[in-house]
């Protein structure tokens, strides 16, 4: 008979921790179209950047951005930035992913022209905006790649100074898109 209650008072227990509505078990914040992932630890991304760099993991970082910066605007709204690559052998990247629901997109878009960035159309991807930054060609200096674009009301920043050309980074880019649609 104790059992019986028991039983009883359990059920009654997990019952009660249910949901009325649906769950989200993507693990994002949501925007108007979009996802913001609220966790680093995304397969698709950490795959793209190993196919690129082998070895390739999640590099937890100690975020403490300077103010007026596009990690500083990307962590003020609701946003996460997440990098990637061989700690110990310091290669790698880092993305960037923030909500549009303030307009940093556009508050952040001068700085961007302002450091040479240049509106590029991404091949295969149905972006609203997108700018690039590509510098550096020789080998003894230290190659600088970033491209922000906004998709689905994200922003997404993608900057590695091992990527050489769009070609190369484009499976990363989209490996940040789909995090971005889960």
């Amino acid at each position: 008979m104790k059992r019986l209650i028991a039983l009883s008072v359990a059920i009654l227990l997990l019952a009660g921790c249910g949901s009325r509505g649906t769950v989200d078990s993507s693990n994002s914040i949501a925007t108007a179209n979009g996802k913001v992932p609220v966790s680093c630890e995304i397969v698709e991304v950490i795959s793209a950047f190993d196919a690129q760099v082998p070895g390739s993991k999640f590099v937890p970082t100690d975020w403490q951005p300077f103010p007026g910066t596009d990690l500083d605007a990307a962590l003020s709204n609701q946003g996460i930035a997440c990098t990637y690559g061989i700690q110990v052998a310091e290669v790698g990247g880092t993305i960037l992913w923030a909500s549009n629901s303030s307009k940093v997109w556009q508050e952040r878009k001068q700085s961007w022209i302002e450091a040479e960035q240049t509106p590029i159309d991404l091949p295969g991807i149905q972006e609203s905006a997108a700018y690039i930054l590509q510098d550096g060609t020789s080998a003894d200096e230290m190659h600088v790649w970033r491209v922000n674009l906004l998709i689905n009301e994200v922003w997404i920043q993608v900057g590695a100074s091992f990527l050489q050309n769009l070609d190369e980074a484009l499976p990363i880019i989209k490996a940040a898109i789909t995090a971005t649609e889960k």
